[in-house]
């Protein structure tokens, strides 16, 4: 290879992608550091005689100058526009942007936009290369090109702290497009380049996380819909974990908690025992083991709301949402716990009024009587017996009780009492998640009849206060 000109490695280099040579993956890593420190210094600095014997691709870097190797590489790829600005562009790519462990350094939000455009310069025609049919090895090139897309357009957003978020969405412009192809391939022979189909589907995922659009998430969903039978098959387990992260949190967002459990749970079975457990069980009246938060340090931030649902102390439990609102805000679930842990202290406001907790059934309970209850318990002196019935319907409506209100009178309780895990279990749809195994240290049962509701030691029992203004049937939650 000594005595080989660089015409005639170039022409090997090209000859290596023609012929379906999947190694090309490891040279396309635009974040791996010690890739990129080995070739930056060989396209500005003439390389030693010896690099010539590493490959042909760092033989190409040998020109000082971009014009230079964009003479050398035409000469060779000129009638295939497509791989030579590919090529000619990877190499700006890597001669100009600013890395350092694998993440950018750069001067100011310029070079972050510098950085983003640099790469989406390569995706473009990286894109391109990808949709031909023969292009099955070039898999993990657009993989790894895709990912670090991600990376670079979300970083370059967050630097110039605008709304706007422009690198972000033209990033899933492309990706969407590179999604297609990877999910319409039709080969029968494996690999193929549906291989890249999660992977870019997580990448999508991210960055509508991050531009707050969810619904263009169901597009997705959508897109992978012909190949999510062979997702627990044919791919990485860190694609499947991504890919139900994803699916559980946006369910959360669209209020499925069911279908949001389902999926976190199966992303946290698959999870390194290191990995956190999402608390999307809460509102389900699910409760992790004492020993399940002090493992994963959660106790602090979840330990009162825990013992504060299990007792239905409403108070203690807005305290301590309250007083960690910036670590639930920070997770994205800080409007869900409040919303739904209140509809369950609602639900045991009537199930300890009732007696209910202790086993009695068909018990009838007397609005005057709850008025003056509710009075004391959330000592707020304004309630009134229509406060009262509004708060019975929306939980009767919802299916936290079983029960009929006899307006005027009194509420009628059945004969059961719905456990909370089955309210709402008929609205999820959608992705169904495999079947779960039980994960130690999760009392994976929900909360019975007997053990939903704990009466405090303390005289004073904590429930909701009232907000401003009258309940509105089932709206009021």
């Amino acid at each position: 290879m000594a005595n080989e000109s660089i015409d005639q490695l170039i022409y090997r280099f090209v000859q290596s992608l023609l012929q379906q040579q999947t190694s090309i993956g490891e040279l396309i890593r635009p974040l791996d550091q010690n890739l990129l420190r080995s070739l930056k210094p060989l396209l500005s600095v003439r390389a030693p005689a010896h690099h010539l014997t590493l490959s042909p691709f760092i033989c190409i870097s040998q020109s000082r100058t971009s014009e230079q190797r964009e003479t050398i590489i035409e000469r060779q790829l000129g009638s295939d526009r497509t791989l030579f600005d590919f090529l000619k562009n990877y190499l700006d790519y890597v001669a100009n942007v600013e890395l350092v462990n694998g993440k950018e350094s750069p001067n100011g939000p310029n070079q972050h936009d510098l950085n983003f455009e640099l790469l989406l310069n390569v995706y473009n025609p990286a894109s391109n290369i990808f949709r031909r049919s023969d292009a099955v090895f070039f898999t993990s090139s657009i993989q790894h090109l895709s990912h670090a897309l991600v990376h670079l357009a979300i970083t370059a957003d967050k630097s110039r702290q605008s709304n706007k978020n422009e690198k972000a969405s033209e990033a899933a412009r492309q990706m969407t497009t590179t999604l297609g192809i990877s999910c319409i391939d039709r080969s029968v022979d494996e690999p193929s380049k549906r291989r890249a189909a999660f992977s870019l589907a997580n990448g999508l995922f991210k960055i509508y996380f991050f531009l707050n659009n969810m619904r263009l998430c169901d597009t997705v969903i959508k897109n992978t819909s012909n190949v999510i039978h062979q997702l627990e098959t044919h791919y990485p387990k860190s694609e499947l974990v991504t890919f139900y992260y994803y699916l559980g949190r946006l369910s959360l967002y669209q209020r499925r908690l069911h279908q949001a459990r389902n999926s976190l749970q199966t992303a946290f079975d698959l999870c390194l025992s290191k990995s956190w457990k999402n608390p999307a069980s809460l509102p389900l009246g699910i409760l992790p083991a004492q020993g399940l938060l002090n493992h994963f340090s959660l106790q602090d931030s979840l330990g009162p709301v825990v013992q504060a649902v299990r007792t239905g102390d409403w108070p203690m439990l807005a305290d301590a949402l309250d007083k960690n609102m910036e670590w639930f805000r920070s997770k994205g679930i800080y409007l869900l716990m409040r919303e739904k842990l209140e509809v369950i202290c609602w639900r045991n406001f009537f199930v300890i009024a009732a007696g209910l907790q202790h086993g009695k059934r068909g018990m009838r309970l007397s609005l005057t009587s709850c008025v003056e209850v509710a009075r004391r318990v959330f000592m707020e002196e304004t309630i009134d017996e229509q406060d009262i019935e509004c708060m019975a319907c929306s939980l009767i409506d919802q299916g936290y009780l079983k029960a009929y209100v006899k307006l005027g009178e009194m509420i009628v309780f059945g004969a059961t009492l719905p456990k909370i895990e089955s309210v709402g279990h008929h609205l999820s749809d959608g992705i169904q998640s495999r079947p779960k195994h039980a994960t130690p240290g999760i009392n994976s049962s929900p909360m019975s009849q007997q053990n939903s509701v704990e009466m405090p030691n303390k005289p004073k029992i904590g429930f909701p206060i009232k907000g401003t203004g009258k309940p509105k049937g089932k709206n009021r939650f």
